[in-house]
């Protein structure tokens, strides 16, 4: 299963994204959903460094029991979390 919100020129904050995706993934609403992002990731953090890294950005974690791949071109893949996976990874490409 894989779900994927954002594009480029999506203009919500990548962490509205991920809450999105994720509460989608799981037949809920955003609204509703728990845990909080927070519990994750600090949400402003992470919409900083993605709108502040190249396009060859790439950060995945876990949330919500899933897997959460954020890419520096706005794109937000959300998966189940694969059994080897670390529980999070920041990967950014100097150009």
């Amino acid at each position: 299963m894989s779900d994927q919100v954002g594009s480029p020129d999506d203009r919500r904050p990548p962490s509205e994204r991920v809450v999105e995706a994720v509460a989608t993934a799981s037949g809920t609403s955003p609204l509703d959903f728990e845990p909080t992002l927070y519990d994750a990731v600090d949400p402003e953090a992470l919409d900083s460094l993605v709108r502040s890294g190249s396009d060859e950005l790439r950060i995945r974690f876990r949330y919500g029991g899933h897997s959460v791949l954020i890419t520096g071109n706005g794109r937000v893949d959300v998966s189940a979390p694969s059994e080897d996976a670390p529980s999070s990874e920041w990967i950014v490409f100097d150009e």
